[in-house]
């Protein structure tokens, strides 16, 4: 696989902003596209693994004191996932979210292999991945240690529009927020 290449996950679609090779084997880079209702199930993995939201409102599903909780996240935020933290994101909304994805070199090398080529009238932003690709990429994670969780996340108890108000009040300068949110 050509690094140069954007490749696509289960819907997901990435492009390599830097690889291990760029920083000397320390982190990777890439630039995520998650189109509406694409979902990444939550999982853990030994990777410590960072998403800087540019656009959109995903939900990320994280550790509460209540169990696993689906949170929104806006543009600005960043998300930090420890190793072996249970996560998963979503995209509820109408729009694409795009965020910045940086990672462990074994985790680029995942999605390097668990990628394919991406192509761009995608059967995924129409339909949902056949069973055989999700066993595929689900091989593939185990062997980089990926556990995926069997507890379901709760609903998330902030909609895109409250989260978007709180933050434009405590952010007045945020103003995609107000252009993308607000609806």
């Amino acid at each position: 696989m050509n690094k140069s290449e954007k490749i696509e996950i289960l819907g997901v679609e990435m492009e390599w902003k830097l690889t291990d090779v760029d920083t000397g084997n320390r982190y990777c880079v890439l630039e995520a596209t998650v189109p509406p209702g694409v979902v990444v199930p939550p999982h853990r993995h030994p990777g410590h693994e960072a998403f800087f939201i540019l656009e959109g409102a995903p939900e990320f599903a994280s550790a509460q004191p209540n169990g696993l909780e689906w949170c929104f996240f806006t543009p600005g935020e960043m998300v930090d996932i420890p190793p072996m933290a249970v996560h998963g994101f979503r995209n509820p909304t109408r729009s694409d979210v795009r965020m910045l994805i940086t990672c462990t070199p074994n985790l680029g090398r995942f999605f390097e292999e668990a990628g394919l080529p991406f192509q761009r009238e995608s059967p995924y932003r129409v339909t949902v991945p056949s069973v055989e690709q999700v066993e595929r990429v689900l091989d593939i994670g185990e062997r980089y240690g990926h556990v995926f969780s069997s507890e379901r996340p709760g609903r998330c108890t902030v909609s895109p529009r409250h989260h978007a108000l709180d933050r434009l009040l405590t952010h007045p300068m945020l103003s995609s927020l107000n252009r993308a949110y607000l609806f």
